[in-house]
This record gives structure tokens, sequence and C-alpha cells, in this order.
């Protein structure tokens, strides 16, 4: 199998030849594994396959629906999204104003991109910002969360906008040819969901199922924290996969054994620990432990609990790529 065969074979439930990796790689890990493998300015097909991943993740700010927020910019110039949002009241909105996606040559930048890797034998994936987080850090948590007692129009003109724009966004991304999406939207923290499950179920879940059943490509639903008791609810909305499984506060085995024949699992080894703190040992044991116990039967993409961080360590992602090809091979005999 080609490495894009691989993955469209698990993302549809099926036993490919090997378990395949993909996931998103934050840019400075991404250099120094570069320089690693001898070149930190090698392209992003060339990159992958050094690594030994299936697929590359493709992030154009100009597909990521806007946030509405203040923002602050480190020492090393990465943008990080801050609490308070600009769009307090509904007269702000006036001011919430989302690209316009007719405009000639929106999505040019997609279709190069495509141009230049789609005969890579790698999946391309691109992602994409949904819908409920978009909401919360453009209003601000504080008055979300008082919006969704005293003012949920308010909630629903937004997030309206941001379905609108994003099931555009998602018909452009299929036109130029890629592989599947990843729609990031987190909708829990590591308590549990965000919002009470009754609003969730009132206010989001039309909206995104009405999103999800535009799609015409494979997808995935991507959320951080315990999602535990909005899983059902989040099966609704017709996905191929689930990612990543954060593992502190999911257990993913549990996951596989109930879920595992309508959805394919990705992701889980962990960067709380593991990867970012743990031995090049722990590294192994742990991945050995996923393939064993995820692998087989197929439906299984290997990923980080999160995506490939820039405080992760090298000998460690190595490591864990290493341990993939040498037990990653069906049939699966990894103990």
């Amino acid at each position: 199998m080609t490495p894009r065969q691989r993955v469209m074979a698990v993302l549809n439930l099926q036993v490919p030849d090997k378990v395949p990796f993909a996931d998103w790689i934050d840019p400075g890990i991404r250099k120094t594994l570069a320089s690693h493998f001898g070149n930190p300015n090698m392209d992003d097909a060339k990159f992958h396959k050094c690594l030994g991943a299936d697929g590359i993740c493709y992030v154009e700010s100009d597909y990521l629906a806007p946030q509405f927020c203040k923002k602050l910019i480190d020492d090393k110039g990465v943008e990080h999204l801050q609490s308070e949002g600009l769009i307090k009241t509904q007269k702000d909105m006036a001011n919430f104003i989302l690209p316009d996606v007719t405009a000639p040559g929106y999505f040019d930048k997609a279709k190069q991109y495509m141009d230049q890797y789609g005969d890579s034998d790698l999946a391309i994936f691109a992602s994409m910002r949904t819908g409920m987080m978009n909401t919360i850090f453009s209003m601000g948590l504080t008055e979300f969360s008082i919006a969704l007692f005293e003012n949920i129009s308010f909630i629903e003109e937004m997030l309206d906008q941001y379905i609108e724009w994003n099931i555009k966004i998602a018909e452009g991304i299929t036109d130029a040819g890629f592989d599947f999406l990843v729609c990031y939207d987190d909708i829990a923290f590591n308590t549990g969901p965000i919002i009470p499950l009754p609003i969730f179920r009132e206010v989001f879940l039309p909206r995104m199922k009405k999103f999800a059943f535009t799609l015409k490509l494979p997808w995935v639903y991507h959320s951080c924290g315990n999602v535990g008791r909005a899983f059902d609810d989040i099966m609704e909305f017709g996905m191929n996969c689930f990612n990543p499984f954060q593992p502190d506060v999911n257990d993913i085995f549990e996951y596989k054994e109930k879920y595992g024949d309508k959805i394919c699992i990705w992701g889980n080894i962990d960067i709380g620990h593991t990867l970012s703190r743990g031995t090049v040992e722990e590294t192994i044991l742990e991945v050995k432990e996923k393939i064993a116990r995820l692998a087989p039967g197929g439906g299984y993409l290997m990923a980080t609990s999160n995506s490939i961080t820039d405080y992760c360590k090298v000998e460690n992602i190595l490591a864990m790529m290493e341990t993939k090809e040498k037990y990653g091979t069906y049939p699966i005999q990894a103990s």
C-alpha cells in the first residue's frame, strides 16, 4: 500500500498493511527534525517521508475561521489566543466580518499545494475550525457563559455565520483535491463538556450537524478534553474518525471497544508526559501497547494526544516512529 492508501483504508475501518501515522506538527520541532534528517528546509513531502509519516497536515490561515479576540505574540513570534473576546454584544456583530470566500482566487493556495504534493502518495488533509470554540473565543468566555442563559440568540447568530462560512470553505477545499478534512473544535474541559449538554443538544448539535452533513470528503472531528458524556452526541455528526482521545481524561481502549466498529480511532500517544518528559524506553512501551490493543482489525491511525509540539523530545518522537515501523506491520504481533 502507498501511505495515502494506508490512511484512507483505516478511515474506512479497513485493515492496512501496517499502522499509518499522521499528525499536526509544530514548526519549531519540524525544523529540528528536518535538520536531524539533513536539511532544515526540506519540503513537506520529503520531510514527512523521512519522518515515516503517511499524511501531511495542511494548515492555511485563510481556511481557518478567524477568531475575534485579543492575541499575544510571544518572543518566538508565535501567536496565542487570549480569553478576551472582541464581539461582546450583538451590537458588536457589525465588526464580525468573515473573509469573502467567493473572491477570485480565494482557494488558489489550496490548489497550488495540491499541485505540488498531490502526487506524493501521501494522504493530505486540510485543517478547519468549525464553530463552537470560535464563538467562545470571539465573545470571551465570560460573555459567552452569560449569553448561554440570558441571550442565546446572540450565540446562535454568530454560530450560524461561522457554520455557513465553513460550509463554503469545505466546498473549496474539496474541489482543490484534498484527501480528507480535520475539523478542530474543542467542546470539553478536562472535567467534561464546556457547556451543559441540554444546551449543547439544542443549540450546537443541530448546527454542527448541518455543517457535517454537507461534507463530501471523509472527515475527522477533533476535540481535546474529557468528551465521554458528550460522545454519543458527537457520533451524530457522522464523522469517519475522532481525534485525539486525550489520555489523562479518556480511556482510548474503552472507546475502541465501544465505537471501534463505527469510527476510526486516531491519536493518544501521550504528549503530557511520555513524549515531552518521558524516556525513550517509556515511549517504546506506550507505542507497543497502543499498537497491540488498538491496531488489530484495522481502524487505528497513530498520532500523538494532540500534535507533535515544540516541547516534545526529539529522541522520543524518533523512538515513536521507529517503534511503529518495527511493531506496526499486520498481522499485529506487538505485546
